[in-house]
């Protein structure tokens, strides 16, 4: 893999944007793509989209289409002493949820956040182990909900993952968050970028659909 083809996977993966909130990752594909299109137009949920005209009248049209959002969590409740209780915004394995670092979005700014995890001895004899989403309490810190909402925090804040995006020892294989599906995303701006210079025997349309993680709403919009 060339070093402009990383970078350009490793510039959308590290994007924070789930569900219903694209809006990082949507001006972050308008730049990408608008040296490559004719224009650009919007969906009324937030999909975005690069026509390129062909040349010949009744040309057939094509679309390449990905989706640019990612699985995250809404808060749904700041308890007493200060955590978050959340619902997922897509499908989550309760298993990789606990003990990993995420980023609260706020209207007043962006807070880092560590999802709790029981510990082994506390689950012994137990004959459900497994953790639920709903039971996996959000700390970002704070002292009390008092101290969380003088920060701006309030449920219906987004929570998304912090990961950075890196090549594995080899060099051959990428490790990131978001691959569902800004990878799918990264072949729409490579596609585009590839046809920049030829003739097209057809209309392009290509770009992304938003709210896929929670039902394809943004493909059915």
């Amino acid at each position: 893999m060339n070093e402009q083809r990383f970078e350009r996977i490793k510039k959308l993966t590290e994007v924070q944007s789930t569900s219903g909130f694209e809006h990082n990752i949507r001006e972050v594909i308008r730049s990408e793509m608008t040296p490559y299109v004719d224009e650009i137009q919007q969906d009324g949920l937030g999909g975005i989209f690069g026509l390129r005209h062909s040349e010949i009248k009744d040309a057939p049209t094509v679309m390449v289409a990905a989706h640019m959002d990612e699985v995250g969590f809404m808060l749904a409740s700041i308890t007493d002493e200060g955590f978050f209780r959340v619902v997922p915004l897509g499908g989550w394995n309760p298993l990789v949820v606990s003990a990993q670092r995420f980023t609260l979005q706020t209207r007043k700014g962006n807070y880092p956040v560590v999802s709790s995890s029981v510990p082994p001895h506390l689950l012994r004899g137990k004959e459900n182990s497994m953790p639920k989403v709903e039971d996996i309490l959000f700390d970002g810190g704070f002292e009390s909900k008092e101290e969380a909402e003088e920060y701006g925090v309030r449920p219906g804040d987004t929570i998304v993952p912090d990961v950075e995006t890196i090549k594995m020892a080899n060099g051959k294989r990428i490790l990131g968050k978001a691959w569902d599906n800004r990878y799918g995303v990264t072949a729409v701006l490579e596609a585009l970028h590839d046809l920049k210079d030829e003739t097209l025997p057809n209309h392009l349309i290509a770009g992304a659909n938003v709210q896929e993680e929670v039902g394809l709403r943004g493909t059915k919009g």
